[in-house]
C-alpha cells in the first residue's frame, strides 16, 4: 500500500505596461516522498515463564521510497483510536518494542513508542524492531494476543502512509517443574533433597520432605517406587529381607504398589506450591542387619 503526495508548480509571466514591469518569483516545495510500506507478519514470542533471560519476537517492516527525495519518518505505536500504546499487556506479561541494534531505527526516549527512520530517495529500508518481554508473569498456557497499529508520519506529524496493522502473539507452552526440598517455601528455596535417611531403623520412624511444584497449566504428578513400597537389602537384593514404609503426599496416602498419580493445579506464580511428603517406616522386627534402599521417582508433566 502506498501514499502519494504530489504538488502543482506555478509559473509567473512578466507583465509589461507603459509605466512599469512586474516580475514574479516562486519557490516550489520539495517533492514529497512516495512511500510503499509492506504489512508485516504477526509478531510471535515463544515464552517460557521459568526461563532465565528476556523473551523476544521480531518485527520487520519494509519501507520503499519511490521518489527522488528522502523520507524523514516518525513511526508511532498506537491503538485503534490513535492513542499512544508504547507497551502491551499479554495475560500479565508486559511487552515493549525496541529497535534492534544496528537497524538504523532510533527510539525517542522522551516519546515512548515513537521511532525515527530516514529513507533515502529511491531506496528500500527495513525497520527492525524487537518485541521484548520487560515484565514476566506465569501466564496460563496457550496463546495470548493483542492488536495495535503503526502510524507513519512526516516530521510535522502529517500522515506519510496509511497506518499498518500489527498483530502480536505470545505463545506460552505448557510447562511444569518439580523440586524436592528439606523445608517448605517458594520453589527453589531451601536445600534440595536427594536422600531421605532414616538412620537406625525403628518401627514408626518418620521423615518429611517437601515437593515444590510450579506450572502454567494443570499438571499430573507421578510417584513411582522401584521396589513397590519396600526398601531392599543393598547386598542381598531380592534374597534378603525388606523394610516396608508408607508414604503420604499432602495428607493423601500414596499407593506405591504401582505407579501413583495425582492432579495438581498450582497458583500461576514463580513460587508455586509446596506439598509435604511424609515417610513412615513399617515394622522393624528381625530383619537382616545392613543398609536398605528404595528409589522413588517423582515426575510432573503438564496436561
Amino acid at each position: 500500500m502506498s501514499a502519494k503526495f504530489v504538488h502543482r508548480s506555478v509559473s509567473g509571466r512578466g507583465l509589461a505596461g507603459a509605466a512599469a514591469g512586474l516580475f514574479l518569483v516562486l519557490s516550489a516545495p520539495a517533492v514529497a516522498c512516495d512511500l510503499l510500506v509492506e504489512t508485516p507478519q504477526a509478531v510471535r514470542i515463544e515464552y517460557n515463564p521459568f526461563a532465565v533471560g528476556a523473551s523476544t519476537g521480531p518485527l520487520d517492516i519494509t519501507f520503499q521510497n519511490r521518489s527522488e527525495s528522502a523520507c524523514e519518518l516518525r513511526l508511532r505505536l498506537v491503538d485503534d483510536i490513535g492513542d499512544p500504546r508504547p507497551v502491551i499487556d499479554l495475560g500479565g506479561v508486559v511487552v515493549e518494542f525496541r529497535p534492534r541494534e544496528a537497524s538504523g531505527l532510533f527510539r525517542r526516549d522522551l516519546e515512548p513508542g515513537v521511532f525515527l527512520l530516514s529513507v533515502a530517495g529511491n531506496e528500500t529500508v527495513r525497520a527492525e524492531i524487537d518485541a521484548a518481554v520487560v515484565h514476566n508473569a506465569v501466564v496460563e498456557a496457550g496463546d495470548h494476543a493483542a492488536d495495535l497499529r503503526l502510524a507513519i508520519e512526516g516530521p510535522g506529524g502529517e500522515p506519510a502512509a496509511p497506518t499498518v496493522p500489527l498483530h502480536v502473539i505470545l505463545r506460552s507452552s505448557p510447562r511444569a517443574q518439580v523440586n524436592i526440598a528439606g523445608s517448605a517455601g517458594a520453589f527453589g528455596s531451601g536445600s534440595s533433597v536427594e536422600v531421605v535417611d532414616f538412620g537406625l531403623a525403628a518401627t514408626g520412624v518418620t521423615r518429611r520432605v517437601f515437593v515444590q511444584v510450579r506450572a502454567n497449566a494443570e499438571s499430573t504428578l507421578t510417584v513411582k517406587s522401584q521396589h513397590h513400597g519396600v526398601m531392599r537389602h543393598l547386598e542381598m537384593g531380592e534374597a534378603g529381607t525388606v523394610v516396608a514404609y508408607e508414604l503420604e503426599l499432602d495428607g493423601q496416602p500414596v499407593d506405591l504398589s504401582e505407579t501413583w498419580q495425582r492432579l495438581v493445579d498450582p497458583p500461576r506464580t514463580l513460587e508455586g506450591v509446596s506439598l509435604p511428603m511424609d515417610f513412615t517406616l513399617g515394622p522393624v522386627t528381625g530383619q537382616m542387619s545392613g543398609r536398605y534402599e528404595d528409589l522413588l521417582t517423582i515426575d510432573i508433566s503438564p496436561n
